[in-house]
């Protein structure tokens, strides 16, 4: 996660039913199999020409800065790293560290199941984009609570049994579909999703290899 949680081995023993984790994934490929072209926007900056897919990095719902326990597992990273900047605002950092967690898993999560792995890059510049304008006070305010909630067993624990409750993700990944190159070469829609992707062993190996959830 970040600067604070990075990846190494395979949590086991997470009991859900196969069957319940894959409902999201089929919703998702329907919406893949409808979804339009997206519209191309220019913007000039001075000199430069910018070239964006409508839709790309779009966040899709207010969350606000709210506690972990109250997210849902319909908010899309853009929306979840929307309350991690508004609770850095309020100065809450528990309940922003909380977001920036599930906003992080969420989008690694995201950029395993789709085909085009140069949108996979979203997640960072939406981190990017949340934190460019956050003065540094803040910055390092958020970091100490956030490694102190990854480092902490107690702390962890009841990070990762919160994101369990949540699940894994139950939405069309479209904000990172569209911001990879298929957008500009064809409808970014079509097989826009990995074909037989395994979501209960990806999200349960996310819960280790990226939180470190203890097993």
């Amino acid at each position: 996660m970040e600067s604070a949680v990075v990846a190494p081995g395979l949590r086991r023993g997470f009991n859900m039913s196969p069957l319940l984790l894959l409902l999201p994934l089929l919703s998702t490929l329907a919406l893949a199999q409808t979804a339009a072209p997206p519209k191309i926007i220019i913007e000039q900056n001075g000199r430069i020409t910018n070239y964006r897919a409508e839709g790309s990095l779009a966040s899709t719902r207010t969350v606000g800065c709210i506690p972990l326990a109250k997210a849902k597992n319909t908010f899309t990273p853009p929306d979840l790293y929307k309350g991690v900047a508004e609770c850095i605002t309020q100065d809450n950092y528990d309940f922003a560290a909380g977001l920036f967690a599930l906003a992080g898993i969420y989008g690694r999560f995201d950029a395993e199941r789709i085909s085009d792995k140069s949108a996979g890059q979203a997640k960072a510049v939406l981190v990017m984009n949340t934190f460019s304008t956050v003065p540094q006070d803040k910055k390092t305010a958020f970091n100490e609570v956030l490694n102190r909630m990854t480092k902490n067993a107690g702390s962890l624990k009841k990070l990762c049994g919160d994101v369990q409750k949540i699940g894994m993700p139950n939405y069309y990944p479209g904000y990172m579909i569209l911001h990879g190159m298929k957008a500009f070469t064809g409808n970014p829609h079509d097989g826009a999703l990995v074909k037989d992707f395994d979501a209960p062993g990806v999200w349960m190996n996310l819960q280790a290899a990226y939180l470190h959830c203890p097993a």
